[in-house]
């Protein structure tokens, strides 16, 4: 993709580092002189940054907008998760730092504006910034808790209590769902198919209602406890 040359700048990079709370305020301090000056880059919605195969040449933050992290696999997709201001790609960070190719895809979920240095000047201030180091120590960890999650869900909950969490977790004050059955087949890994199935089976239930291009959802105290049950 084409880059161009802005510098993140001062203000801003004071804005972003305030968003790392997972290090100290002297940590968050000490990184600003190196996200000001990276480079900016605006990303429409819909468009890719990375897929897989790809070697990463460049460390990146994001600034504005969100980045939705997936293994793709012919017409399946499972999210693995996403980048917002505040939060760091740990697998481009793992590629980064083991010279590996990408194995997943990165597309913008909404426009996106990211901060962005080479790979060689991201290795030359990780050997010199030790407030870098904490900072994706800190980052890789919290993705480690949240995998750990995302595979618990996987081993020992049903299709069903994951599909009821992600319903309430995507409702709004009207408890209205936007999302496709393919985006919440994608969330929860598994095909459209049965969360089709599943939303029907919701639906005879009394849970929720199907309509064009949204769900409705219905007795939120009986979904959140099927959105509890395990195996």
């Amino acid at each position: 993709m084409s880059l161009d040359s802005t510098l993140v700048g001062a203000d801003s990079a004071k804005t972003l580092s305030r968003l790392f709370t997972s290090i100290t305020s002297e940590d968050r301090q000490s990184l600003v002189g190196l996200f000001a000056l990276m480079h900016t880059h605006a990303v429409r919605k819909g468009d890719l940054l990375f897929r897989p195969g790809v070697s990463c040449e460049r460390f990146a933050v994001v600034i504005e907008g969100a980045v939705r992290v997936s293994l793709v696999h012919g017409l399946r997709e499972k999210v693995l998760y996403r980048v917002e201001p505040g939060q760091l790609c740990v697998h481009t960070l793992t590629n980064l730092l083991n010279d590996r190719e990408y194995q997943a895809s990165a597309t913008a979920e909404t426009d996106v504006r990211i901060g962005w240095m080479h790979a060689r000047q991201f290795r030359e201030a990780y050997n010199q910034s030790t407030a870098l180091q904490r900072l994706i120590v800190a980052s890789l960890s919290e993705r480690c808790l949240y995998f750990v999650r995302d595979i618990h869900a996987l081993c020992f909950r049903s299709i069903a209590s994951r599909l009821a969490e992600r319903l309430l977790e995507a409702a709004g004050h009207d408890g209205v769902v936007s999302l496709s059955h393919q985006e919440l087949a994608a969330e929860i890994g598994t095909s459209r198919e049965v969360v089709s199935r599943q939303l029907k089976q919701m639906a005879e239930s009394g849970l929720c209602a199907l309509h064009r291009g949204r769900i409705q959802l219905h007795q939120l105290e009986r979904l959140l406890a099927l959105s509890s049950e395990s195996w």
